[in-house]
C-alpha cells in the first residue's frame, strides 16, 4: 500500500473478538460520545474512491467505514476479524478450497437497499481483474484463485474457481495453497459490490463505479437520489464528505459508528499552515501529509502539545530509481545514485530521528521474527556512509565502473518527480544536491500527492527517472506483502504501477515465486529476507526510512488508531469529546 508522502494491514490468523472488546479497545480512556463532524486535512487526492481500486494509504482510511471486506482490522488491535464473513474461513486439508459464510442482514446504501449475497462479494473480485479497474495486486494476492484470468480482459468477466452454492456462501478453489490467500481477504477488493447496478459503470474503458458507489459500512460518500457522488459527496482535489448510511443497522456491525460524518478538505499544500489549523482546533487530523520539522520540535517541546502527535512506526520510504530508462538501466549508476545520497539530510528533512531509523533495506524492525532478521536486521548495509551523509569517492568509483571518466556523470540531466507538501519538496532537494555532487543535475517537479502516484509513478509511459517520495505498507503481516508487488517483473501494469523501479530480475523473480508457495511460516519469511537482500543489491531503490508515522489530533478527538494503516483515525471508531 503506497504511503502518504500506502497501506497494509498486519493479520495474525483470523479471529472472532467480542463486540464488547472491540468497543472497549479503541480510544485513549476519555468518555467517547456520539455526533459531531471530523475534519481531515489533506494537501492532495486520495488516488482512487472505488474499492476495487484503491491502495493508497489515506484513501484506506477514507474508504474502510464505507466499504465492508470479508475481514478487518478494528481499531487499536493487529487481529483482523470476520466483517461482512459470518465467521472464520473453513480451509480443506490440501489447503485448496476456502469456504466462507456471508453475514446475514447487511444492506446496501441507497439506491441499491438490498441485502448483500456472497454473489456480491463474487462480483467485487472478478471485476478486480479487468482493465477497466486495474488493480494493483488482484493478481498478487488472488491470481492463485482458479481460472482467474491470465491476461486481464477489458471489463469484468466469471472466474470459474469462485463458487456461491447458496446466498450466503462462498467458496474459492485454488490452483495450489498459498499461505497468504486468506490474510489477502481483508483487501478492500473483497467488498461486496452489486453486479445489476455496477457492471453499466465497469463495462467502460475506465470504470465509473466510484462515482456511483454503494455502502455497506456505516458511512457512504453522499449522494444525490441516482448515486452519483460526484460533486455531492466528492470533489476530486477539493473535498470528500461522509454521511450516515441510511441502512446500515448495528446490529449486523461491531464499529460503535460515533460521529455523524466526516469531512475531508483537500488542497492544504502548506503542511505548516494545516498543522496549525489541527492544533488550534480549526480540524483534526493530517491525513495524507506529515507535520513539518518546526511543528515537530513546537509539539514535542510543549507539554501542553503532546497529547495532540503521536506516531506509529509502519512501513518503508525510499527513493525509486527507473531501472528502465537511462542512466539507471545500468547497475553502476543506481550504485553511485545509492552511495551518493545523504540519507541523514534526507531524515532531517523530514522531521529528524523522531520520525524513525535510516533504513538499509526493505522489510524493517517491525516484521521482527518474519523476515527482518533473514535480510540482514539492523547489520546488512551494502552501501555504507559515515553517519549515512553519503559517500562521493564511493558514488565516483561506481561511476567510472560505468564508463564515466574521472568518476563523474556527464549524460542528460534526469527528472524527480515529488509530491508537494513542503517535507517531500525538501527531500527532493537534498536528493538533487546529493546528485549534483557527481555531475548528475536533477529536474524538480512537485505535484499533489495522488498526482505523483497516479499520474507518474504509477504510470510506466510517464514515469520519470527518479521517485523520491514514495513507500510502502504491508497489506497484511507477512514479507511478501512488502516486496511482491512492489518489486516482481511479474506486476508492471500499464496504470496503478507499485513497481516503481520497474524492477524486472529473472533471478528474483523467480525466487520470489518459490518463496510464495512455501507452507511453512518461518521458512517463508526467511525466503523473503533473502529475497529482500537481493532487491536490496540490485540498487533500484534507496532506502530510506523505516517509518515512525507522526500524526496530529485536536483536543477534541478520541483517539481510535488504525493501526493497520500508520496509526491514522479509525473513522468508524473515533469520537469527538
Amino acid at each position: 500500500m503506497r504511503v502518504p508522502g500506502q497501506r497494509g494491514a498486519v493479520l495474525a490468523l483470523i479471529a472472532i473478538v467480542g463486540v464488547a472488546l472491540l468497543v472497549a479497545s479503541s480510544g485513549t480512556g476519555a468518555q467517547h460520545k456520539r455526533g459531531g463532524t471530523l475534519i481531515l486535512l489533506s494537501a492532495g487526492d486520495v488516488d482512487y474512491v472505488d474499492p476495487g481500486q484503491a491502495y493508497y494509504s489515506f484513501s484506506f482510511q477514507v474508504l474502510k467505514p464505507v466499504h465492508r471486506a470479508l475481514y478487518t482490522i478494528p481499531a487499536d488491535v493487529l487481529t483482523a476479524v470476520p466483517d461482512v464473513a459470518a465467521g472464520a474461513p473453513k480451509v480443506s486439508g490440501d489447503g485448496k478450497t476456502i469456504t466462507v459464510k456471508i453475514r446475514r442482514g447487511i444492506r446496501f446504501s441507497p439506491p441499491v437497499n438490498r441485502e448483500v449475497v456472497a454473489a456480491d462479494v463474487k462480483y467485487a473480485i472478478e471485476r478486480a481483474f479487468s482493465v477497466s479497474l486495474a488493480n494493483s495486486y488482484a493478481v498478487a494476492y488472488f491470481g492463485v484463485i482458479a481460472g482467474s484470468p491470465a491476461t486481464p480482459p477489458k471489463t469484468p468477466k466469471p472466474i470459474s474457481g469462485i463458487k456461491t452454492p447458496d446466498k450466503y456462501t462462498i467458496v474459492f478453489k485454488l490452483k495450489e495453497p498459498s499461505g497468504a490467500f486468506v490474510d489477502a481477504l481483508v483487501m478492500p477488493i473483497t467488498a461486496p459490490v452489486p453486479k445489476e447496478y455496477a457492471a453499466k459503470y465497469d463495462d467502460k474503458t475506465t470504470t465509473e463505479y466510484g462515482f456511483h458507489q454503494v455502502a455497506t459500512g456505516p458511512y457512504m460518500l453522499a449522494n444525490d437520489s441516482s448515486g452519483n457522488v460526484k460533486g455531492v459527496g466528492y470533489t476530486p482535489g477539493k473535498l470528500i464528505k461522509l454521511v450516515r448510511n441510511p441502512n446500515w443497522s448495528a446490529k449486523t456491525d461491531f464499529r460503535p459508528a460515533y460521529l455523524d460524518g466526516v469531512e475531508v478538505r483537500e488542497g492544504f499544500t502548506d503542511s505548516s499552515v494545516a498543522s496549525r489549523t489541527i492544533l488550534n482546533g480549526g480540524a483534526d487530523q493530517n491525513a495524507d501529509f506529515g507535520p513539518p520539522p518546526a511543528i515537530i520540535k513546537q509539539v514535542t517541546t510543549t507539554p501542553s502539545l503532546r497529547d495532540n502527535m503521536y506516531g506509529w512506526p509502519l512501513g518503508t520510504t525510499y527513493v525509486g530509481l527507473n531501472t528502465q530508462k537511462a542512466p539507471f538501466d545500468n547497475l553502476n549508476v543506481r550504485r553511485a545514485a545509492t552511495f551518493a545520497l545523504d540519507r541523514n539530510a534526507m531524515r532531517l528533512a523530514y522531521g529528524g530521528p523522531i520520525t524513525g531509523p535510516i533504513a538499509t533495506h526493505f522489510i524493517g524492525p517491525d516484521f521482527a521474527g518474519k523476515g527482518f532478521e533473514a535480510g540482514g536486521g539492523l547489520e546488512f548495509n551494502p552501501f555504507p556512509s559515515p553517519n549515512f551523509s553519503g559517500s562521493v569517492a564511493k558514488a565516483k568509483a561506481e561511476l567510472k565502473k560505468a564508463g564515466f571518466a574521472n568518476g563523474v556523470y556527464t549524460g542528460p540531466a534526469v527528472t524527480a518527480v515529488v509530491s508537494n507538501p513542503p517535507i517531500t519538496v525538501n527531500q527532493g532537494k537534498v536528493l538533487a544536491a546529493s546528485l549534483a555532487k557527481i555531475g548528475m543535475k536533477v529536474n524538480l517537479k512537485a505535484v499533489t500527492t495522488d498526482a505523483m502516484y497516479t499520474k507518474f509513478c504509477g504510470t510506466p509511459k510517464n514515469q520519470p527517472e527518479l521517485c523520491p517520495s514514495v513507500g510502502w505498507l504491508p497489506d497484511f503481516h507477512d514479507p511478501v506483502t512488502l516486496l511482491y508487488v512492489t518489486f516482481s517483473g511479474k506486476f508492471i501494469p500499464e496504470s496503478g504501477n507499485v513497481n516503481w523501479p520497474q524492477l524486472n530480475d529473472p533471478k528474483i523473480n523467480a525466487a520470489m515465486e518459490k518463496a510464495k508457495r512455501i507452507k511453512n511460516a518461518q521458512a517463508r519469511y526467511t525466503a523473503w529476507g533473502k529475497i529482500d537482500r537481493m532487491i536490496t543489491l540490485t540498487a533500484g531503490a534507496i532506502p530510506l526510512q523505516w517509518t515512525n508515522t507522526l500524526n496530529l489530533v485536536s483536543d477534541r478527538v478520541v483517539v481510535a488508531k488504525m493501526k493497520d494503516v500508520q496509526g491514522q483515525l479509525d473513522l468508524a471508531f473515533t469520537s469527538l469529546k
